[in-house]
């Protein structure tokens, strides 16, 4: 495929990264909200209020929001691109918080235990030391495998890491080819070689969303947190490559099981996709014992949080289009 056909995926225009701020006469200056920001781009001022850097990655993720007690953090703009390949639809979509719930009659209502448990679970990167027992690590692989999957092939198997000095392996393993990609992708001759991972096959110009390569790779790359986030556990998700259809919807399905279950039990979880790149890592991938047909899909992290960490932030909301009974067309919301 030419350089130019791809050149838009890999050389993005008009990427627009979150703006947040902090009002100054709420802060407390505490600074949960720069420990919580996956990408660090907050720093503290000269007057001790944190505000963000003059370089920095923002995908509006509000962790930074969830952890300030004192509801001090406002946004001011969320991440958009409005035009090339990576153009959002529209631009920037409307973060708004859940709607109101309501009866089946249409009356006002009151959210249940599981709808509270989803919008209120936020992905958890601080840990403490603490290690998490093996018996509450074993609810959490069981919510796992007792997840639905397309025609009840469950094609799941875990793996679980509580070894200090293999989960410091898999990161240096991991931070290696990050690295080595984040590289090439800074490099404008050097990311013409990048091509092929663009057109596949199968294709993947998902790791090359503006999100992905500068906020997350860029993290791991300045080794702002680790790919495993110093979590005391990790969990391997292996995916079955004969599985109906593919392994990655089942595997998300019994991931978010397992999201939950760790959630109540007062353990946290963050996902992590970057522990894909072990299946370019033959000696660990054989020190694991993986082999074919089983593929990693994705990794969970579990462990106690070293702060609060968790509450309800605004999402996109993307109108949704609803085709009514008695209705000429379709109905776009406003």
């Amino acid at each position: 495929m030419p350089w130019d056909d791809v050149k838009s995926v890999l050389r993005p225009e008009g990427v627009h990264m979150g703006v947040m701020k902090v009002d100054a006469e709420k802060c407390t200056q505490c600074g949960l909200c720069m420990r919580n920001c996956p990408f660090k781009a907050w720093e503290e001022g000269p007057d001790g209020i944190p505000r963000m850097k003059d370089e920095y990655e923002c995908f509006s993720c509000y962790n930074c929001m969830v952890a300030c007690p004192e509801d001090a953090i406002f946004i001011v703009e969320s991440y958009h691109v409005d035009k090339g390949y990576w153009v959002t639809d529209p631009h920037p979509l409307p973060a708004k918080m859940p709607l109101e719930p309501k009866d089946a009659g249409g009356a006002p209502d009151e959210w249940n235990a599981i709808e509270r448990a989803i919008y209120e679970r936020r992905s958890v990167r601080n840990f403490d030391d603490k290690p998490v027992p093996e018996s509450l690590i074993r609810r959490v692989l069981e919510a796992g495998r007792f997840a639905p999957s397309a025609g009840n092939c469950q094609p799941w198997k875990f793996i679980v890491i509580t070894n200090k000095a293999l989960i410091d392996e898999i990161n240096e393993g991991i931070w290696g080819l990050i690295n080595m990609l984040y590289s090439m992708y800074g490099n404008d001759e050097m990311a013409k070689g990048l091509t092929p991972m663009v057109e596949g096959p199968p294709p993947s110009p998902g790791i090359f969303d503006p999100r992905q390569i500068l906020g997350g790779s860029g993290a791991i790359v300045r080794r702002h947190l680790p790919p495993l986030l110093k979590a005391p556990a990790v969990i391997l998700l292996l995916g079955d490559e004969r599985a109906i259809p593919a392994p990655q919807i089942n595997i998300g399905i019994c991931g978010q099981n397992m999201n939950l279950v760790a959630n109540s039990l007062g353990i946290k979880a963050c996902w992590v996709g970057f522990v894909a790149a072990l299946e370019n890592l033959p000696e660990l991938k054989k020190k694991l014992g993986i082999t074919p047909p089983w593929h990693i899909i994705s990794s969970m992290v579990l462990g106690y949080p070293s702060f609060d960490q968790e509450g309800i932030v605004p999402r996109e909301f993307r109108p949704v289009t609803w085709f009514r009974e008695g209705a000429d067309g379709p109905e776009i919301e406003e």
